[in-house]
C-alpha cells in the first residue's frame, strides 16, 4: 500500500467513499468519526497525510489543527480541509490552520487523488509550512459563514483548484519519467529511442491505469470536466449515493450505466425528478404504465405515435395530453411509476458506473416529480429481497398449467386487474419468460403474480 492517510468526518457515508477512493488508488485509509479519534491515531504515529472535515461536532477543523499546532511530534503532517463550503475556507482558513489545502465537498475522484498526490508531493519536497508556524487568532476565526451543514457530501470537482489536479497529474507523469530513464545506461540516455522503449516498458507495468483516473477528468484545454463525481457500483454502493445526493440537496444528473443500459437521473435539490432509460427493456416505457392503468389502448399509441411522427415534435406523453387521451395527473403518475421502477431495476444491478454532474437537464412542469430517495431505496431493497424469493422459486424456461377447479372455487372476479391480465397469459404452452412479454404488467409484478399463484396452487408446472 502507499501513503498512509487518517480521514476524519463524523459522516459514517463520507468516510466509507473516501476510503474507497483511496484504496482504489492504493492509498492505506484510516478512519475517525470525530476530532478526538483523530488526534490520538495521529499520536500513535504512521500517517502521512490528514483528511479532515472542517465542521464537525465537538471538535472542528480549527480546533482540530490547533492541537496539532501544539504538538511537535505531529505539527508537521499535512493537512487537507474537506468542507461542503470549500470555497469560503480555502483562503482564511487553510491560512489560519495552516492547511495544504483545502476541497469542497462533494467531491470526485480524480479531484480528491490530485489534491492528495500534490499535498504529499509538497510535504516531500519541504514545500510546506509547519503547523507551529502559523500565529494563532482565534478571535479571527468565524465559523457562522460555512455552518450551514448539510449532513455527509461528497462533492465539486469544479472547486478542486485546476492548477493543484494538473500538479497532481505532471508530478506523477515525470515520476514515472524520470524512473524510467534513470535505468538506462549514461551515454545512451539522450538515444530518443532508449527513452521512448524505456517509457514504453514503465507503461506496459500497469502505470497507465493509475494515470486513467487522473487524465479522465482534464478535458482537452486542460480543464477539469464537468463531472461532479463517479465510481463504480461495486465499490460504493449505489443507495449510498442516491442518499448522499438527497442529503446534500444536489442539483444535477445523476447517470448510471451496466454497459448495455443506461439511467439517467435528474435531481432538483436533493429530490428526483425523472429517470430516463436509454436501451432498457421495454417494460420501461411510459406506454406501458398508460396500458396497463387501463387510461389507454395500444392502438390509441400506435395512433398517436403515427401523428406525432407527421408532424408534432411533441414527446409521447405530451402528445396523449393534447389528443385528450390522458389528463395532466395521468401522465405525472404514470411517469412516477416510470422513475420508480427503473430506479428499482438499478438498485439491482451487481455492477455498473455512476457519475453525478452538476449539468441540469431541464424538464417540463409535470416531470418535476420530487420523489424522496429514501422511500425509493427502501422499496427498492424490499424489491430486490423478493426477487431472491422469486427466482429462487420460479424457472423462467418452465411452462405453467392453471388449475381450473381451484380458480373456479376462487372465483375470478376476486382477482385484481393485474392478476386476470397474469392469468390469461397463462395457456399451457408459454414459458414464464414468454407470459412476462406478452401482457402489460411489469416483470417484477407479473414474476410476483406467478410466485403467489403457484404458492397458492391456483397454477401448476407442466411436467416436463
Amino acid at each position: 500500500m502507499g501513503a498512509r492517510v487518517l480521514v476524519v468526518d463524523d459522516s459514517p457515508t463520507i468516510r466509507k467513499l473516501v476510503s474507497a477512493i483511496l484504496e482504489r488508488h492504493n492509498y492505506e485509509p484510516i478512519m475517525a468519526a470525530d476530532g478526538y479519534t483523530g488526534l490520538d491515531r495521529l499520536r500513535r504515529g504512521d500517517v502521512d497525510l490528514v483528511l479532515l472535515d472542517f465542521v464537525m461536532p465537538r471538535m472542528n477543523g480549527y480546533q482540530f489543527c490547533r492541537e496539532m499546532r501544539a504538538d511537535d511530534k505531529i505539527s508537521h503532517l499535512p493537512v487537507i480541509l474537506m468542507s461542503a463550503k470549500g470555497d469560503k475556507i480555502r483562503g482564511q482558513f487553510v491560512q489560519q490552520t495552516g492547511a495544504v489545502d483545502a476541497i469542497t465537498k462533494p467531491f470526485d475522484a480524480r479531484g480528491l487523488v490530485a489534491v492528495v498526490e500534490n499535498a504529499l508531493q509538497r510535504a516531500a519536497e519541504g514545500r510546506i509550512r509547519h503547523l507551529d508556524a502559523v500565529p494563532v487568532e482565534e478571535e479571527d476565526i468565524s465559523l457562522t459563514d460555512i455552518e450551514v451543514r448539510d449532513s455527509g457530501t461528497i462533492e465539486a470537482g469544479e472547486d478542486v483548484s485546476k492548477k493543484d489536479a494538473l500538479d497532481g497529474i505532471v508530478g506523477k507523469l515525470a515520476g514515472i519519467v524520470v524512473g524510467a530513464v534513470a535505468h538506462i545506461p549514461e551515454p545512451r540516455r539522450t538515444d530518443p529511442e532508449e527513452v521512448a522503449t524505456a517509457i514504453r516498458r514503465a507503461f506496459s507495468t500497469g502505470l497507465l491505469d493509475d494515470l486513467a483516473p487522473l487524465l479522465g477528468g482534464l478535458d482537452r484545454r486542460g480543464e477539469t470536466g464537468p463531472e461532479g463525481f463517479g465510481g463504480q457500483m461495486q465499490v460504493i454502493p449505489l443507495a449510498e449515493v442516491l442518499q448522499v445526493l438527497q442529503l446534500q440537496r444536489q442539483t444535477g444528473t445523476c447517470r448510471i450505466t451496466n454497459g448495455k443500459v443506461e439511467v439517467t437521473v435528474s435531481f432538483r435539490d436533493g429530490l428526483v425528478d425523472l429517470a430516463q432509460g436509454k436501451g432498457a427493456a421495454d417494460e420501461f416505457r411510459l406506454g406501458r404504465y398508460l396500458v396497463e392503468e387501463g387510461l389507454v389502448t395500444r392502438d390509441d399509441l400506435n395512433v398517436v405515435l403515427k401523428k406525432r411522427d407527421e408532424g408534432t415534435k411533441k414527446l409521447l406523453g405530451e402528445a396523449l395530453v393534447a389528443f385528450g387521451l390522458i389528463s395532466d395527473e395521468d401522465l405525472r403518475r404514470a411517469l412516477i411509476r416510470q422513475t420508480s421502477e427503473l430506479l428499482y431495476e438499478v438498485l439491482r444491478w451487481p455492477k455498473g458506473r455512476f457519475t453525478f454532474s452538476k449539468a441540469v437537464v431541464e424538464q417540463p412542469e409535470v416531470a418535476r416529480l420530487g420523489l424522496p430517495v429514501a422511500s425509493i431505496v427502501m422499496e427498492g431493497f424490499r424489491r430486490v429481497d423478493e426477487w431472491r424469493l422469486i427466482e429462487e422459486a420460479i424457472h423462467f424456461e418452465e411452462v405453467l398449467l392453471r388449475d381450473q377447479v381451484a380458480l373456479d372455487a376462487l372465483g375470478f372476479e376476486k382477482l385484481t386487474r393485474k392478476e386476470q391480465l397474469v392469468l390469461d397469459a397463462i395457456d399451457g404452452q408459454r414459458t414464464v419468460r414468454e407470459i412476462i412479454g406478452h401482457v402489460d404488467v411489469s416483470s417484477f409484478d407479473a414474476c410476483k403474480i406467478l410466485y403467489q399463484f403457484l404458492k397458492s396452487r391456483l397454477v401448476r408446472r407442466r411436467a416436463a
